[in-house]
């Protein structure tokens, strides 16, 4: 564990924070025997958790990924729903259940639209309902082959309602998001990697984290400025009525005006007219 963090790492009951290399934060889901599922208070936990990734400067990358080789996450622990006396404790009140998520959503990223720093889904099993809805929280996706994906909500009275259904539509489009929706269905990971909803799939649960790995070692050799420069640009599209009002949004936001004056910037610039590898700094954005 780095030794430079700005605040020390929040206390975790129902994951496992890991920082396999530097500049890099591994989530881990650990609660086996509910295939990890998540309670009311493992949401407020991650919440938790990502809140203070995005803070961190240290850390540049997140990896979420579940504990075992069954299951990424399969959505709300139902069993202790209804029963759960701990803070974010719910009721039989539909209403109530939903407000006692925290606003980040399920696992507190799903409805997430403040972070900029990257994060990875590493599925190594079964993502069904808010699981699912997790990774479509997340900028990439790896999966392991046998990995099954689904927003079973329909078939047990309810709805994705954690930002799931929004997301769907934008990434796959109306007719899919509905017969997925529908349906209730499960869909593999080569169907997933087939509608753009998995970036890489690879043999075995045992391979998601390594390659996740991979995949964030080539993003910290870029300037952590520039990476949440463009996250923002993306977002802004995804979330705006037209292109015009994404690129409008996007070259006059806080980070647009702060970003030629930063020393990332200045020592890309440098590093391409000295001919050597840039040394980038923790962003200040």
């Amino acid at each position: 564990m780095s030794k430079n963090f700005n605040v020390p790492p929040p206390e975790t009951k129902y994951c496992i924070l890991t920082f396999p290399s530097p500049r890099i934060l591994l989530i881990t889901i650990n609660r086996p025997k509910q295939l990890n599922a998540l309670n009311l208070p493992a949401h407020f936990e991650l919440d938790g958790v990502f809140n203070w990734y995005n803070k961190e400067p240290e850390l540049w990358v997140a990896i979420i990924t579940g504990v075992g080789n069954k299951a990424f996450c399969v959505g709300q622990d139902l069993k202790s729903e209804f029963t759960s006396n701990e803070k974010g404790s719910s009721s039989n009140d539909d209403d109530s259940i939903l407000k006692n998520f925290p606003k980040s959503g399920f696992g507190g990223i799903s409805r997430r639209v403040d972070s900029l720093k990257p994060v990875i889904a590493a599925v190594n099993g079964f993502a069904i309902g808010g699981g699912m809805e997790i990774t479509l929280a997340c900028d990439i996706v790896v999966a392991a082959k046998n990995s099954i994906f689904s927003l079973p909500e329909v078939k047990r009275g309810i709805v994705a309602v954690n930002g799931g259904l929004t997301r769907l539509v934008r990434f796959i489009g109306y007719q899919r998001t509905c017969e997925l929706a529908f349906t209730g269905r499960n869909i593999s990971a080569e169907e997933c990697k087939e509608i753009g909803l998995v970036n890489k799939i690879v043999p075995t649960y045992k391979d998601v984290v390594p390659a996740a790995l991979k995949i964030a070692s080539e993003i910290i050799e870029n300037s952590p400025d520039a990476i949440k420069f463009s996250k923002q640009g993306i977002l802004y599209s995804l979330e705006s009525p037209s292109l015009t009002e994404a690129e409008r949004k996007h070259l006059t936001s806080d980070i647009a005006k702060k970003f030629y004056n930063q020393d990332n910037f200045k020592e890309g610039m440098l590093s391409f007219k000295e001919k050597r590898s840039p040394k980038w700094k923790n962003s200040k954005l």
